[in-house]
């Protein structure tokens, strides 16, 4: 299968898209919607803010001109929220509702009342004038109160939670629906090799009762009728929990390339490296019908005109089989995109093929199959890999 990818994707894979898109564009809406609430909400507890300390402030300073200037202080210990009253010079001369006691006045106290001053007039709240006299201003500075940062952080929790929920529903969406799609592969597999029995059986009873007396014919049936038995057997092994046994991965890559060499075209050359016997663990009828698919899908691929090599290695703890062709290749955007199931550029075929090769790979032998390689106009390699 090398060619560009340019078909639709079917029905049901578009709908799954458009549920995690939609899923995500909720998660997306209801954080910034919090987050605008919030931000509304702070905006309003700091304009609350000011106006109590505006009318405060004035209330202060008829204190202080009136007959009991000391009951001026006592006025402003009432607000709840940090307040730092400062001269023009920005000296801080009384603070209340700060990390520092109010009665502490020394040097290195008054330098962490004046970082808090900093950070206060940082967070745009905007000092509130005091004329204590005609010419002599000072500033009250003040800070959020505590409900302002009780509400940052139950947005950034909000959020966080939303976020939590959102994964957890698109994970469970996606896990359900690849088992959904494991049952309906194995069901399917399964109900096929099952309809496939009864015609099997009927075919021999007829060949038997033949005999010889077909000649050449019977010996074609014969033969076309244990390619149904192997069919039926692949179907019947997919899903299937059965322990692999060691077998001659190089028998199943051959038996495959022989069987496919009648049926590509003699303008279609399939070359097959020599190498050295491997055994490990497969169901050679289910490795040899991905093969069998890789090297039908080059030879469609190129159009029926070209060379399909095949080549077979060892790394590390794996075995891997490249099937190279050199068709006009695949896009790299589509690398992943035509293991989708019901992804196809041909006018017949249900587009299947990868994604069941897939499936065989990594269910049934715990194996990978990928592309390695592909230019547009240069070719495309396939790569299996297999654990030895």
């Amino acid at each position: 299968m090398s060619r560009p990818f340019h078909a639709g994707i079917p029905a049901q894979l578009r709908r799954a898209g458009l549920f995690k898109g939609f899923l995500f564009l909720g998660a997306v809406l209801l954080a910034a919607g919090l987050f605008l609430i919030t931000h509304r909400i702070v905006n309003e507890i700091r304009e609350s803010s000011r106006s109590h300390l505006t009318l405060t402030v004035r209330y202060y300073r008829s204190l202080l001109l009136s007959d009991n200037p000391e009951l001026a202080y006592e006025a402003v210990k009432g607000i709840e929220f940090p307040i730092v009253l400062t001269d023009q010079e920005g000296f801080p001369k009384f603070w209340n509702n700060l990390e520092v006691a109010p009665d502490d006045t020394s040097a290195n106290a008054r330098k962490k009342v004046l970082k808090i001053v900093k950070e206060m007039d940082r967070l745009g709240n905007k000092p509130v004038p005091l004329e204590v006299v005609p010419g002599v201003i000072d500033y009250f500075h003040y800070g959020d109160p505590d409900i302002v940062y009780l509400l940052r952080w139950y947005t950034i929790i909000s959020v966080i939670v939303v976020a939590i929920y959102i994964l957890l529903g698109y994970v469970g969406f996606r896990t359900i629906r690849k088992a959904e799609e494991r049952s309906v592969w194995i069901g399917m597999a399964r109900e096929t090799a099952h309809q496939l029995g009864t015609p099997i059986s009927s075919l021999m009873g007829w060949l038997e009762f033949l005999g010889d007396k077909g000649g050449d014919a019977t010996v074609k049936m014969n033969q076309d009728l244990k390619r149904l038995e192997q069919i039926a057997v692949r179907f019947s092994k997919i899903g299937a929990k059965e322990k692999l046994k060691v077998r001659s991965l190089n028998n199943t890559i051959k038996d495959s390339v022989s069987y496919m060499r009648s049926r590509v075209g003699s303008s279609v050359e399939i070359e097959l490296s020599e190498q050295v016997d491997v055994q490990i663990p497969l169901q050679p009828e289910l490795i040899g019908w991905v093969l069998e698919n890789l090297i039908r899908n080059a030879a469609q691929a190129m159009a029926g005109d070209g060379k399909i090599s095949i080549n077979c290695g060892e790394e590390k703890n794996t075995v891997f089989v490249d099937v190279k062709d050199t068709g006009p290749g695949i896009s790299t955007r589509d690398f992943e995109t035509i293991f989708r199931p019901g992804y196809t550029t041909k006018k017949r075929g249900w587009g299947l093929g990868l994604s069941l090769g897939r499936r065989i790979l990594q269910e049934t032998h715990n194996g990978r199959l990928f592309v390695k390689e592909s230019r547009i106009g240069g070719g495309t390699t396939f790569r299996l890999v297999l654990k030895k």
